[in-house]
């Protein structure tokens, strides 16, 4: 319920489109526009429809071109929403407007997996040119299940996305729980363009979550396991977890080199579906970690030696809002 009020408010206060507005532009986002935009999704950011008049009017008409590449030449399909940062809605104190629109892109991919390409950013303008401060960012998400129906993000998954960007901005100051978050981030948006840099920052993003001591993979294994027990996953965690920080991880830490661009040739089967497995485990940790109370979460990022290992031993297996209703979506 509480995450159904947040939506709403964020819908009906959504402020006018005025100069100094700044977009974040997708090449691909898929949504079934079955909920009405503008949509808020964290703070002081909203879903909300592409200015395609804004495009059409930027001068030169270059401009377009750099924010969102083809999109003038002939054929070139447009995707209908895009992120809208209000120059009059407040950001939390501390936090800029990018980052207040990527916690927006990284709580959707939190929300779902699902497949997002970005194109770039530009701010409104108040004269003649429209398009102002222009950026390109060129990202697309590192893995994702697949494409189709079953794949495309509804309004309840962009309201879900909603409270969890609320959520990871009011406790980013848990550095632990912040670490796993911008190591997972900049994973799962496309930052990291090879697959060993890729498998480094997810395992890292573990560790920094559940702080394994002694022998870190079995003890990584064994939280992770207990941590997700509520949740079905294709595959035995512990075991599973273990043996690849063993014959994947550690290979990788010392020296045996795997840098694979994502983009640029195939990536072997057995290796896609190693890492859509250690990303749904790292993304559903995160959630579990962001349905913890303040408290344990100020333990979590304050205590060291063993009364830290003693209060991530003592988790229950993770429960609540952020967790609700989630699965993993490997296989």
């Amino acid at each position: 319920m509480r995450g159904i009020l947040w939506w709403k408010v964020s819908k009906l206060e959504a402020p006018p489109i005025t100069a100094g507005d700044i977009y974040l532009l997708f090449y691909s986002f898929p949504f079934d526009f079955g909920a009405g935009l503008p949509i808020g999704i964290g703070p002081a950011v909203f879903l909300d429809s592409t200015p395609q008049e804004i495009l059409d009017e930027a001068d030169p008409p270059a401009l377009a071109d750099f924010v969102l590449p083809g999109y003038n030449l002939p054929g070139t399909g447009l995707v209908q929403c895009c992120l809208r940062k209000p120059v009059s809605s407040a950001l939390p104190n501390g936090m800029t407007a990018a980052n207040a629109l990527f916690l927006s892109i990284a709580a959707i991919r939190l929300a779902a997996p699902f497949g997002i390409e970005i194109a770039g950013q530009f701010e409104l303008s108040g004269g003649d040119d429209r398009i102002a401060s222009p950026s390109l960012y060129n990202l697309r998400s590192v893995w994702q299940p697949g494409s189709g129906q079953e794949y495309v993000y509804s309004g309840a998954l962009i309201m879900a996305a909603d409270t969890i960007a609320r959520r990871t901005a009011a406790v980013r100051s848990g550095r632990r729980l912040m670490s796993a978050y911008v190591l997972f981030s900049q994973v799962t948006i496309g930052m990291v363009s090879s697959l060993q840099l890729a498998t480094m920052g997810l395992f890292a993003a573990l560790e920094a979550l559940f702080v394994p001591k002694g022998n870190y993979a079995r003890t990584l294994g064994s939280r992770v396991a207990s941590f997700l027990s509520r949740l079905p996953f294709p595959v035995n965690i512990e075991k599973w977890l273990e043996d690849e920080y063993i014959r994947r991880r550690s290979k990788l830490a010392h020296g045996i080199q795997d840098v694979l661009p994502w983009r640029a040739q195939s990536v072997e089967a057995e290796k896609f579906l190693a890492f859509g497995r250690l990303h749904e485990l790292v993304r559903l940790s995160i959630l579990g970690f962001l349905s913890l109370t303040d408290g344990i979460l100020h333990e979590h990022s304050t205590q060291n030696g063993t009364r830290l290992q003693k209060l991530i031993d003592s988790l229950t297996p993770g429960n609540g809002p952020y967790l609700e209703g989630q699965r993993a979506w490997c296989e």
